[in-house]
């Protein structure tokens, strides 16, 4: 793993962990992180950021709809069952938050990037896949008994 990217590992968890203690209200344990083109994790709601700059590549997010529920149901103050249409936003606004940390770690670590807008995919059977030659880092997480994942996916240089 390059020195950039596994930096760049390293403040995505950090990143990652900040954001659902302060937001969601939740703690994450981590798992062993996994390098390469392993199989994904099962999810049914994936969020992604993408970034640019001395570096590019995207930043995903990875949960089950009941995690996701969960999460929106912390983000807006309401019991994870009422929570409807409301989940597409709060878990792009998670994936956001989340780049969005990563992003200022990075660029204070010398490493500046802009990031996008977040995109959310909800499904039952689709598998994402990049043209370009990428490397990957999928860092799982339990939260309680759910398990979510984000993952650091950067261009080869």
């Amino acid at each position: 793993m390059r020195s950039v990217q596994k930096k760049a590992v390293d403040l995505l968890i950090e990143s990652a962990r900040e954001v659902f203690e302060m937001m969601v209200m939740r703690h994450l344990e981590l798992g062993t992180p996994i390098e390469g083109d392993a199989p994904r994790p099962k999810s049914n709601v994936v969020g992604t950021v993408s970034f640019a700059g001395s570096e590019s590549g995207l930043v995903a997010f990875y949960s089950t709809m009941d995690a996701a529920k969960q999460i929106a149901g912390s983000l807006l103050g309401m019991p994870a069952a009422e929570v409807n249409g409301e989940m597409p936003d709060a878990i792009g606004e998670i994936t956001n938050m989340i780049a969005g940390a990563l992003r200022t770690k990075m660029t204070d670590a010398g490493h500046p990037w802009a990031i996008s807008i977040p995109t959310v995919t909800i499904g039952s059977d689709f598998y994402t896949r990049y043209v370009s030659d990428v490397s990957r880092v999928l860092c799982p997480f339990k939260m309680e008994d759910e398990e979510i994942c984000v993952e650091l996916i950067m261009m080869k240089n």
